[in-house]
């Protein structure tokens, strides 16, 4: 890894008054316990009395060799994280949060770019990513403000929760910058029948990109073009038995696209906590409005298997089929599709894409927090938007994660992590490109490593 004697004076530190914001709710915890509740009881002082804050610093460098030498090269190493505060609930109801968002620069070449873990400049910045106002109703939440939008939700006992985290094609993509996806949004969500039904929705006007200091509308933010006043989503999530679950979800992106998909998964139990696991899943996208994109339409269907026939192997698989119409597109979240490699993401137009891989559990092996995950993908059959006499070349994809999750017992707070990711990419025959067919032989290589450590104060 190259050094940058620069390192030093690129990094910028969260502002005063956000660190004054996040202590003050902190120390409001220890002044609210010391202070006499008022005479309409308890419940009014959990709003100071429950405070809590803290701050996440990360860590993230990513590397990713591009087969022309004359390209940029996309590399940066980048530490901050966010500091954050939230209150607790005043008469049971109300409540308030924020994040400040910080990022450094420890390293970039001169002509680096594209990274996603620094600004476009290739510097440092801080933004104020995370301002909201909560309504709780029971179990029933109307939130307002910037957010960062998580909706997953699974079965219970299944090793591979954390691949599709985000839940929806709305979320946080923390993937490899060093902050989330957030939205400027007013959302609800809740639950029924003893939280076997949970339901989410909302309106999102702003997005914030991994690696932007502002909010812009969700064109200009995706990095899409024309642009677009927001989207108005809504989903449902129902464990219809503690094996089986049904999902799916409708998005409007104005003047980008509809995505409308349903996910079904099932559990087979082996006992103890060996099981066999059977997922499938459609998608289906089309133009939106003014259609910036252009006019497409197109699907894509997945189906999925995981087993745990013993407590440290975890094979999987994953096969799926692209409609010609056009790519399959995520640009809010990294979305619930199980097609995601580390650089392979979202299908092409008449993309066949078969994933096999395995994570190995070294917990379960005595190595506490250990786990190595390898898979292979091939990507077959890709071409130009609804021309399928304009190929897109093969892709295959090898990636390795190795994740270590610091135990309990080594002294660090709850929720510290590390990890190393890399990949190597071969995109081999015919691509269209310039008006004109050559045929492509090119292979690069994707590094990545981050390391996480909360801090609760």
């Amino acid at each position: 890894m190259r050094k940058n004697n620069e390192a030093s004076r690129n990094f910028q530190c969260a502002p005063a008054a956000a660190c004054a914001l996040a202590a003050s709710m902190a120390c409001g915890g220890a002044l609210a316990q010391a202070t006499p509740a008022p005479s309409d009881g308890p419940m009014a002082n959990d709003f100071f009395g429950k405070a809590k804050a803290g701050v996440m610093l990360r860590s993230s460098y990513f590397e990713r060799t591009k087969p022309v030498d004359t390209d940029p090269h996309p590399d940066a190493w980048g530490v901050g994280g966010w500091l954050w505060g939230e209150t607790g609930e005043l008469n049971q109801i109300f409540s308030m949060g924020g994040a400040y968002y910080f990022v450094g620069k420890l390293y970039s070449p001169a002509d680096g770019g594209g990274s996603f873990i620094l600004d476009d400049q290739n510097s440092g910045y801080g933004v104020l990513g995370e301002g909201w106002g909560r309504a709780r109703f029971g179990d029933h939440a109307v939130t307002v403000g910037r957010q960062a939008l998580s909706y997953n939700w699974s079965l219970d006992g299944i090793y591979r929760t954390y691949n599709r985290y985000d839940g929806a094609f709305i979320g946080r993509r923390d993937v490899r910058a060093m902050v989330p996806l957030d939205f400027e949004s007013a959302t609800v969500n809740g639950k029924f029948a003893g939280d076997t039904v949970r339901y989410y929705g909302g309106y999102a006007w702003k997005m914030r990109q991994v690696n932007s200091p502002k909010f812009y509308d969700l064109a200009k933010a995706a990095l899409l073009p024309g642009d677009s006043d927001g989207m108005a989503y809504g989903g449902a999530q129902w464990k219809i038995t503690n094996d089986l679950m049904l999902q799916g979800a409708y998005h409007n992106v104005q003047n980008i696209m509809n995505v409308a998909w349903v996910d079904l998964d099932y559990v087979w139990r082996l006992g103890s906590d060996r099981y066999v696991r059977f997922d499938t899943q459609y998608i289906y996208q089309n133009s939106s409005g003014a259609a910036n994109l252009g006019e497409f339409n197109t699907w894509n269907w997945a189906g999925y298997l995981e087993a745990r026939p013993v407590p440290w192997w975890i094979p999987y698989a994953a096969i799926g089929f692209n409609g010609d119409g056009d790519e399959l597109r995520s640009p809010y979240s990294l979305g619930p599709s199980y097609l995601v490699q580390r650089v392979g993401e979202n299908a092409k137009a008449g993309e066949k894409t078969l994933i096999l891989a395995s994570t190995f559990d070294f917990s379960t092996l005595g190595a506490r927090g250990l786990s190595f995950d390898i898979s292979y993908g091939w990507r077959r059959d890709r071409h130009v938007k609804g021309n399928s006499a304009q190929p897109l070349s093969d892709m295959n994809e090898l990636a390795l994660d190795l994740i270590y999750s610091v135990p309990k017992e080594a002294g660090l707070p709850a929720g510290t992590r590390t990890r190393l990711r890399w990949a190597k990419v071969n995109e081999k025959g015919d691509r269209f490109a310039g008006g004109a067919i050559t045929t492509v032989n090119e292979k690069y290589t994707d590094i990545r490593f981050d390391i996480q450590i909360p801090f609760n104060f």
